[in-house]
């Protein structure tokens, strides 16, 4: 597994030129940088918060609708 288990993520430029990066199963969870690779850092953060407060919840963690499986 990727380091956000799977999930697919997007990357996007906003209108300041800074990046957005989301989930795309779940678009809620969202990172911004000045950079690309700053933007997937800040998400791999937001997405170790997300995993634990679901954990300290009690409640399963989401997984990916759908994976991509090698030939």
């Amino acid at each position: 597994m990727n380091d956000f288990d799977g999930f697919e993520v997007r990357l996007l430029i906003d209108e300041d030129g800074g990046w957005i990066a989301h989930f795309i199963e779940l678009p809620n969870i969202s990172a911004g940088g000045k950079s690309p690779e700053r933007a997937l850092a800040e998400l791999r953060i937001a997405w170790t918060m997300v995993k634990d407060s679901y954990r300290d919840d009690g409640e399963p963690v989401p997984q990916p609708t759908f994976c991509l499986q090698a030939a």
